[in-house]
């Protein structure tokens, strides 16, 4: 070729990218043309690996977690969650704010997805933190910001990705992402409690022992939930597509026979929205198997470890160039389509400096994670500002310190891998 591969692999996808094109359009073409035009490769191939790549048991567990994070919205599943959050920390400076982070940490256990967790979350409590006069700013940023814990917990679908495409353990995993989880969950109730203090923000109520068992009984059977996943994984009674299956159809059971919340109209709804999510999600592994592939045909992942290696031999240095190529993909890219692009492009590079699989899953999905949260893609921001009726350009200061407190967590995670590993040595 009259260009180095990499560099036209670049410059094809920055120009379908920028063209409008959907970024598994934009994989597929890139692949597609290089494959053409390289007379080393059977273009034969361009119809066998994508399939290859997407026709694995593991995405399944995707489409039945999307089925059962969207029946718990549907259903009005977080309102209960709200009501449970709010008797435990309500009574704090700022009280909605902790309500609204506490419950994003609930039903990220089960929606597996930032987007959803927003949608469910933010169409709740945006409109009552602007009645109880928090700004309407702040009110999604905190939504925003707290959301992005759903790819953390499990069952985040950056998870099962990941596992997939680095052939890791998605029960490690998923144990790996609880404490980090929680980290996020505890530094942005702090930063939001730090701001309540100075703004004067307002508390909801008194701390009522009575008022958490009351709420915490209508909540028990949602709770149930992420346990069941947690616990059937966790404890070698299921995998993660067969945890999928029982967390679908135990969100079914709950929504429409318990609580009676979830009508056929809208079970219809939630089958066309995860169907249509999961058809964009195999069509992106697809295309990005094919350019993958590519990529490793041409020992790009290796030319690249080379390349970073070779601008210092200091581990931390090494990894901060790591976490910062990462931090701004996940600014341009969604964080699927990064995942399945740029793991395999890392990993040997991980392995070569002695990164723990588990661990280095877990730096992938926080950066990308905290990515999502800024322009030019911030899908989850979009989503949380359609709600709020307010533009990107506004809520954007009042997300800066949310994305800090992000950063201090990616930090601590990055500084110490037992965030991350301890779990999984002890409980598998």
């Amino acid at each position: 070729m009259w260009i180095e591969p990499g560099y036209l692999i670049l410059i094809l996808l920055v120009t379908f990218v920028c063209m409008g094109m959907p970024i598994a359009f934009a994989l597929g073409a890139t692949a597609m043309i290089l494959i053409i035009a390289d007379p080393a490769v059977v273009p034969l191939i361009i119809g066998l690996i994508p399939f290859g790549g997407a026709n694995n048991y593991l995405l399944v567990a995707a489409l039945l977690f999307m089925i059962a994070g969207e029946v718990m919205n549907q259903g009005r599943i977080a309102e209960k969650l709200i009501a449970f959050a709010s008797s435990l920390v309500g009574h704090i400076r700022g009280g909605l704010a902790h309500v609204n982070i506490l419950t994003s940490l609930f039903f990220s256990e089960i929606s597996g997805t930032a987007t959803s967790d927003a949608a469910a979350i933010g169409s709740v409590m945006i409109p009552q933190m602007k009645k109880r006069g928090y700004p309407v700013a702040f009110a999604a940023a905190v939504t925003s910001t707290s959301a992005t814990m759903a790819i953390i917990v499990p069952p985040s679908l950056n998870l099962i990705l990941y596992a997939y495409v680095a052939d890791a353990s998605i029960a490690q995993l998923f144990a790996a992402g609880i404490l980090p989880g929680l980290l996020v969950c505890f530094l942005l109730m702090m930063t939001a409690y730090l701001i309540a203090v100075r703004r004067g923000y307002p508390i909801e109520h008194g701390f009522a022992a009575s008022r958490i068992a009351a709420t915490g009984k209508d909540a028990l059977v949602p709770v149930t939930l992420p346990v069941l996943i947690l616990g059937g994984i966790l404890g070698g009674i299921f995998t993660a597509t067969e945890a999928g299956a029982v967390a679908a159809l135990w969100s079914i059971v709950m929504a429409a026979l318990l609580y009676r919340t979830l009508t056929v109209k809208s079970f219809v709804d939630v089958l066309r929205i995860a169907g249509k999510r999961s058809a964009m999600l195999m069509f992106i592994v697809a295309t990005s198997t094919l350019l993958g592939w590519y990529l490793t045909n041409q020992r790009i992942p290796q030319d690249i470890a080379e390349a970073i290696l070779g601008i210092s031999d200091n581990y931390w240095v090494i990894l901060l160039a790591i976490n910062a190529f990462f931090l701004i993909a996940g600014t341009i890219v969604h964080g699927t389509p990064a995942i399945l692009m740029l793991v395999p492009i890392f990993l040997p590079l991980a392995d070569q400096l002695g990164i723990d699989r588990v661990h280095f899953g877990l730096i992938v999905t926080i950066n990308l994670g905290i990515g999502q949260q800024t322009p030019p893609v911030a899908s989850v921001v979009l989503i949380t500002c359609a709600i709020a009726k307010i533009s990107l350009a506004a809520i954007l200061p009042s997300m800066l310190w949310f994305i800090g407190a992000m950063l201090i967590a990616l930090t601590l995670v990055n500084v110490f891998p037992a965030l991350s590993l301890w779990l999984p040595s002890v409980l598998l």
